[in-house]
């Protein structure tokens, strides 16, 4: 069975790269070859994208991009996951959380949450639950999910965002150190200031914390710290590694073979590099194949090649979720 148990319908900042990205997920809806690179065809075209700036990204329009595509991918589980900074609901979590004070870091860390934050978690909640069916009718199980940032100190809101809605999954990630978004564009001149061994051990220090925690069935892209591709020498990380895959193991939790996040970096490496994948196999870590797809054409990207790589490592199976109870599903 094919699956992709992680993707979004939407990530910002809205940049220009954004709406390019935009145009081009709806570009396959007008391609018709009699109006193909005529005015009309723009003007089709700029209307689909101001109709789903206008929609949003909860819209059955959009989402009906992305059915089409794990159709035609064969893929037969999709678990879409939207990150918690975009929820309006829970922004004062992360102001409570996230250095946003009147310095440089502070205004862009502020800047960007402003811009991120734009959605009701009840209304995409409300939003899959409804399409649910359609998908099903199509041989396609849609799954619901939430990727959480982890904080010391805010355990307690975390467990009430779990609590309160019907996920089939709960991520965890570590996004941000000492209140700094490791991976927000405008501040990432930081990881040039930054001795790497200690800024590396501070992110998997955080990340052991995440884990025993217990609130997560998955922690998400494990390491991310990585996704501008700055990293020492990987040898020095093995401790790091082994350490990190032990209290996985311990504690039951799976991790994510993420062929987008890592791929993003000048590493040119899925997430886990195959290193650490090795690791977390020696320590019976259950994997979940994810794109972290942006956008309806990279649902699926490279998860082939993903499990070509988790059946050389040894695994015989990978994990999906459904009411936030783990199955093993062959990896054929």
């Amino acid at each position: 069975m094919k699956v992709d148990f992680h993707v979004h319908l939407e990530e910002g900042p809205y940049s220009l790269d954004w709406l390019l990205k935009q145009a081009e997920s709806l570009r396959p809806l007008v391609e018709h070859a009699e109006v193909k690179g005529s005015r009309k065809w723009a003007s089709m075209l700029t209307n689909g994208l101001a109709e789903r700036l206008q929609q949003g990204p909860y819209s059955r329009d959009w989402l009906e991009l992305y059915r089409l595509r794990a159709k035609q991918a064969g893929i037969q589980q999709v678990c879409v996951v939207e990150h918690l900074y975009r929820f309006l609901e829970y922004r004062s979590y992360y102001e409570q959380h996230v250095h946003i004070g009147s310095d440089r870091l502070g205004t862009a860390q502020r800047k960007w949450l402003s811009q991120v934050a734009n959605d009701s978690l009840d209304s995409f909640v409300v939003f899959l639950q409804k399409e649910r069916l359609r998908w099903a009718e199509d041989g396609i199980e849609l799954r619901l999910g939430i990727e959480l940032d982890y904080f010391s100190g805010g355990e307690e809101t975390l467990r009430q965002v779990i609590n309160q809605y019907p996920w089939d999954v709960c991520i965890g990630a570590v996004h941000f150190l000492e209140g700094w978004g490791y991976p927000i564009h405008d501040v990432r001149e930081r990881f040039g200031r930054q001795e790497l061994i200690g800024l590396y051990s501070l992110y998997f220090d955080k990340l052991e914390q995440a884990i025993e925690s217990q609130l997560f069935d998955v922690i998400a892209h494990i390491d991310g710290i990585k996704a501008f591709g700055v990293r020492p020498d990987e040898t020095a990380l093995l401790p790091y590694y082994q350490r990190v895959a032990r209290a996985l193991g311990r504690r039951g939790i799976a991790t994510e073979i993420n062929t987008g996040y890592g791929l993003a970096s000048q590493l040119r490496e899925f997430s886990p590099s195959y290193r650490f994948l090795e690791i977390l196999f020696q320590n019976e870590v259950p994997i979940t194949l994810a794109s972290s797809a942006t956008a309806p054409d990279q649902v699926g990207q490279q998860l082939d090649e993903a499990r070509a790589q988790l059946k050389r490592l040894g695994y015989t199976s990978f994990a999906v979720f459904e009411k936030r109870k783990c199955s093993m599903l062959v990896l054929d």
